[in-house]
Formats: structure tokens, C-alpha cells, sequence
């Protein structure tokens, strides 16, 4: 039975969103009175996410959720400063900003009546939705994570610090320590399973809320639960991997926070290349930020450096890759050789090219990110059992 602390985090969270309800609703000034109660219960909705522990990984998901609602109150309210049309149905309107993150929504669809949806749409919506996630997590339980369990027996030393290091080990002629068959295995597996598990724990959190708000409330429609991730087969890049397959949910706040630093602070002209750069690199820092202040916050291992390293790579690399494409497209079209300039335009090599080279990125990032955190979590374990 979950302890009875587990629903403080939740009520907290419940608390904030009372008062965004309320703040959506006043002005500027209005909406300033309301921060201490909004923020206040939120960052408490934070620092007790360690309440949820006893269920695997909900600490860290809770914590890493109040991060984006944090942010996500603050673009809309006191950034962007959204206030619902006067034509629109005041509360609906409310829920819809609320609930809306990634800003599907404009002011014409607020304003718009919502069309009725039949029944049958509803319960189809509903199967689909639950057949692909019970699908995944069928598949987690019952193949990969049982596999993983009989094939592997982790133990501390695995993720040892020096174990985190790839490409200088790989230049020695005598690496300390020796590279092993198993050690290649496990970073495998490290490099693609935090991809994984992300994966189905957000599908499953989206799944439950799009039925609780299409189904059982039916204050939505299907089409406004759009899936949070795209399909894997598009990320043949760092950049495709973070804009076309994983979630969204923190783009359209680091957006607003971003502009709010290029025009106000720095003077971008909007739109410039200089204010596209930043705001990617400023996604990319807070990201890294919202997982340090998650894992301190849920009580879990924390090591900021590793964090900020793993995400900043992913940017530089992203960076990179946009640099060399348009070498590569600006050498394509001086080519006389016919071979060259269709192995660059063939979509299958260069998917190809692209899929190892995000996987051989992740081999060497993806370790540097994950290894002293299960480094320390098997030593406590180890301690425990003794």
C-alpha cells in the first residue's frame, strides 16, 4: 500500500494549478499577487517528490514534471503573458492553456467551440492508445527487462569511473582497465535503455492522462492528445533525434524564455541565426538544469557536471552536424562526379551513415551521463546487503 505521505506532492501540484486557474484570469499586476501561492506550492510539489520513491522512478519523473510546469506557468503567465478572449468559455479556455505546454493552441482555437466527438471516436481513441502501451510495457516486462536481469548481474564496479572513459582508452595501446566483451555490452545497453525507458514511462503517464481528459472527463478531444514522441526511424541525426523523435514538452517555454534573453537582454534581431543558435543552446541548459535540481530534489544521485556535459554535447554535436551538412551540400553541388553527388542525395545512405553515427555518439555520451549515478545507486545497494 503506498505510504500516505505519496499524495502530498499531488496535492501540492493541485494547489498550484488553483492558482494559475485564478492568475490566467487577471492582469499583469493581478497575476503578480497570485506568484507566491502558484510558485510557492509548486516548488514544495518539488522538494517533497522524494514521497514518491516507493515507486520506481516516479521521484525523479514527479520532480523533472514540476521543473516543466514551473517553467511552463511562467512563459504563459508572466513571458508571453496569455490571457484567454472574452468570446471564449473562461474556464475551458483555462484548462486548455493549462494543459497545453507545447502550445498546440492559438487564441482562434480558444476562441473556437469545441466540436463534439462521438462516443465511437472516443472508445477507438481509447484502444488504440492503450493497445500500443500495454504493448510496450508487455514488452518490457516480460522480454527486455527479464533478459536483462538473466543476461546481466550488475555489480558496482561495471560503472566504475574509469570505465566512464572511451576514446582515450581506445588510443592506448595498453588500456587500464582492459577492454572486455561484457564491458562493450553493458555500455551498449546504457547507450540505447535510458532512450527506452523514457520512452514507455512518458507514454504511459500521456496514455493515462489523454483518457482521464478525452474519456472519463471528455474535456478534450482525440485529436489534442497527439502522441508525445515520432518515430525512431527519423532520427538518423543528433538534431533529427532531439526535434523529430523525442517529446517536446519543454520547447515552446525555453522558446519564450529564450526570446525574452536574445531581444530584451541581448538584442537579437528576432528570427536572426544568432537567436535560433541561442535558444537551442538555451533548451539544451535547461534541460541539463531541470535534471540535476530532479535528482537532488528526488533524493536520487546527483552529479551536475555529468548533466551539464551530456546535454551541452548534444547541442555542440547538433552544431556540428549543421556546419558539416552545409559543407557537404556546398561540395555536393561542385562535384562533377556523379557517384559522390548521389551517394549524398540518396536518403538510405545517408539514414544509414546517420543511425550509426547517433549510435556510436551515444556510445561514448550516454556512459559519461549514467555511470557514476548507477555506480553509486549499486554501491548503496551493495552496503545494504552486507
Amino acid at each position: 500500500m503506498p505510504p500516505v505521505e505519496s499524495i502530498v506532492p499531488p496535492a501540492l501540484f493541485a494547489l498550484s494549478s488553483a492558482a494559475f486557474f485564478k492568475a490566467v484570469h487577471l492582469p499583469y499586476k493581478g497575476r503578480l499577487y497570485v506568484a507566491p501561492l502558484l510558485f510557492g506550492s509548486a516548488v514544495l510539489s518539488l522538494q517533497t517528490s522524494h514521497y514518491l520513491t516507493w515507486l520506481t522512478g516516479m521521484n525523479v519523473l514527479w520532480a523533472l514534471f514540476s521543473c516543466i510546469w514551473i517553467h511552463h506557468a511562467t512563459s504563459v503567465l508572466y513571458i508571453d503573458q496569455l490571457s484567454i478572449p472574452r468570446t471564449a468559455s473562461p474556464w475551458i479556455s483555462a484548462y486548455k492553456i493549462w494543459n497545453d505546454p507545447q502550445r498546440h493552441l492559438n487564441r482562434i482555437a480558444l476562441q473556437r467551440r469545441e466540436e463534439t466527438c462521438s462516443p465511437t471516436s472516443r472508445i477507438w481513441f481509447a484502444l488504440r492508445r492503450l493497445s500500443w502501451t500495454v504493448s510496450c510495457w508487455l514488452l518490457q516486462l516480460s522480454i527486455v527487462g527479464p533478459l536483462l536481469s538473466i543476461y546481466f548481474t550488475f555489480n558496482a564496479e561495471d560503472f566504475a569511473p574509469s570505465r566512464q572513459i572511451l576514446i582515450r582508452r581506445l588510443l592506448s595501446l595498453q588500456p587500464e582497465p582492459p577492454f572486455t566483451a561484457r564491458e562493450m555490452q553493458i555500455r551498449f545497453y546504457v547507450s540505447v535503455y535510458w532512450i527506452w525507458i523514457a520512452y514507455i514511462m512518458l507514454e504511459l503517464c500521456s496514455t493515462v492522462l489523454a483518457l482521464f481528459f478525452v474519456v472519463v472527463l471528455r474535456l478534450d478531444n482525440p485529436e489534442d492528445w497527439t502522441p508525445l514522441f515520432g518515430s525512431p526511424l527519423q532520427a538518423y541525426s543528433i538534431r533529427r533525434f532531439w526535434t523529430k523523435f523525442w517529446h517536446r514538452l519543454t520547447v515552446a517555454p525555453c522558446v519564450s524564455s529564450g526570446r525574452l534573453i536574445t531581444r530584451r537582454v541581448a538584442g537579437f534581431r528576432p528570427g536572426s541565426q544568432h537567436e535560433k543558435v541561442f535558444i537551442a543552446f538555451w533548451a539544451f541548459l535547461l534541460s541539463a538544469i531541470f535534471h540535476v535540481v530532479a535528482d537532488w530534489a528526488a533524493g536520487e544521485p546527483c552529479y551536475p557536471v555529468d548533466d551539464m556535459f551530456f546535454f551541452i554535447a548534444n547541442f555542440l554535436a547538433g552544431a556540428v552536424e549543421s556546419a558539416i551538412g552545409k559543407r557537404l551540400e556546398h561540395a555536393m553541388k561542385k562535384s562533377k562526379n556523379s557517384k559522390v553527388r548521389w551517394l549524398f542525395r540518396s536518403g538510405i545512405v545517408r539514414q544509414i551513415i546517420g543511425y550509426a553515427w547517433v549510435l556510436g555518439f551515444m556510445f561514448w555520451i550516454a556512459p559519461k551521463w549514467q555511470y557514476r549515478k548507477l555506480h553509486a545507486s549499486l554501491l548503496e545497494l551493495q552496503i545494504q546487503s552486507w
